[in-house]
Formats: structure tokens, C-alpha cells, sequence
């Protein structure tokens, strides 16, 4: 088996042919990834190579044709594509499929957890500051409690870990939801940027973590081409020590 590379990172909606989507997928394409997370994206942003898998357009804000709240892009075909997972889960935040990667054939499931003011003061208006991230958890966990073989958990988790910021409460849901069989291999400072992430990568325990690294979101003039900074994570089958 061989070393699988993934990377994820929120574009905030950087628009096919802008200069920041070309510095995000320049820097993106240089890791050499087999599969991509990407949120809050476009669906052309990652080009003609590979498949891309997305989710519904629909997460209950106006929908603009082409932006997905989270799409993977894999070097392999997808199947078993499941853009729906629990019934339960906030519309348009959840991608699954199986590929074949390099460390064998994987589930493969992108996420992105709504935020803290998900629909409190924009959207429908309908909600409590950070109750649609907690139903969002709750029927995740209960998704995951059917899930079986090597998976990947991969997207915007809307939360550092260890926990900053973030309620207690909400923290304490997050590692509910993932329960025992997946651990964040994003976890910590991450190098070269030495900064907590909240776009994650959490995997099973047939995986193991070699190298994790974060990508700039700044341009070469120091400009901001995204309010999230990428991440990188190379796996292995477990038995490989982390460098």
C-alpha cells in the first residue's frame, strides 16, 4: 500500500479563473493530492482532471447555480455516492462516496458543519446561535454509527481542536459524534503556519498519519485569497510512525 494525500480547504466561494482561485488550486495541485475536500467552492474550481462528487446546492440560503457547500474531487471514479446521509442532517452540507486511493479503497465523506450563526440573524432566521451545528452533530453520529471498513472524514468542521472558542458543550458533541472510531489527525498547531485549523481531517484506525501541513491563504503580497488557510494530510496504513 502506499501513502494517500489529502487536502481540504474552505475557498469562500473564489470564483473559477480569479486570481485567488488559481493561487488556491496552484497550491493545492503542487501537494500531488488523491483526494480533495473542498467547501464553500465552486464545482468547476478544481478543472477537467479527476471526479468530482457534490452536495445538494440547497442548504437553505439562496441558492446560486454551481456553489456547493462542500464537493471531493478524487484522482479515481467515485461510487456508492450518498449526497443525503442521515435524514436528520441540515440539507446541503454532506458528500460521501467510495474511491480507490493508494492506501486502498476508501469511504470517503465530506462535510461542512454549519456555523455558530447558521440561520440566526441570515437565511431563515429560525435559529439559536449554534443549534444547527449541534443538530448537525447529533445526526452525524448517528450516520457514523452504521459506517463500517477504513473511512476518511474530511471538510470545514467549524471547530478547533483542542477547543478554542467554541462552548464546551458543542466541543464535547464534536467528539460524541465521532465516537471511537475516528480521530483528527488536523488536531494541534499545525506547521508551517503553527495555527489551529477548522477544516479537519479525521480518519479510522486502519490509517495512520505521516506528515500534516497547512497551506498559506495569503497571496505572495500578503493579501488574503480566503478566510481558511488549506490543510494537508498524508496517511498510511497503521503501523507507519508520523514524521
Amino acid at each position: 500500500m502506499g501513502v494517500l494525500t489529502i487536502a481540504t480547504w474552505n475557498t469562500q466561494w473564489r470564483m473559477p479563473g480569479s486570481k485567488d482561485a488559481e493561487l488556491i488550486v496552484a497550491r493545492l495541485k503542487a501537494t500531488s493530492p488523491d483526494i480533495i475536500c473542498l467547501t464553500e467552492a465552486c464545482a468547476d474550481l478544481p478543472g477537467n482532471e479527476g471526479h468530482v462528487i457534490a452536495c445538494d446546492p440547497d442548504h437553505g440560503y439562496p441558492v446560486i447555480p454551481g456553489r456547493h457547500k462542500v464537493l471531493l474531487w478524487s484522482r479515481e471514479p467515485w461510487v456508492e455516492v450518498d449526497p443525503l446521509g442521515h435524514a436528520d442532517l441540515p440539507p446541503g452540507r454532506f458528500i460521501a462516496g467510495r474511491t480507490l486511493t493508494p492506501a486502498g479503497p476508501l469511504q470517503v465523506i465530506g462535510l461542512c458543519i454549519p456555523w455558530r450563526g447558521a440561520h440566526v440573524q441570515t437565511g431563515r432566521r429560525d435559529r439559536a446561535f449554534w443549534q444547527d451545528h449541534l443538530l448537525y452533530l447529533s445526526a452525524l453520529r448517528q450516520h457514523l454509527d452504521h459506517t463500517r471498513g477504513p473511512a476518511l472524514l474530511i471538510g470545514d468542521f467549524n471547530q478547533r481542536v483542542p477547543r478554542r472558542y467554541t462552548p464546551p458543550h458543542v466541543h464535547a458533541a464534536l467528539h460524541a459524534a465521532l465516537g471511537d472510531r475516528f480521530r483528527i489527525a488536523t488536531a494541534g498547531p499545525i506547521a508551517p503556519l503553527d495555527r489551529l485549523a477548522i477544516d479537519h481531517v479525521a480518519h479510522t484506525s486502519e490509517l495512520a498519519p505521516l506528515r500534516i501541513r497547512a497551506l498559506s491563504n495569503l497571496s505572495p503580497q500578503g493579501r488574503p485569497i480566503s478566510d481558511h488557510f488549506g490543510v494537508v494530510v498524508q496517511l498510511g496504513r497503521t503501523g507507519e510512525a508520523c514524521r
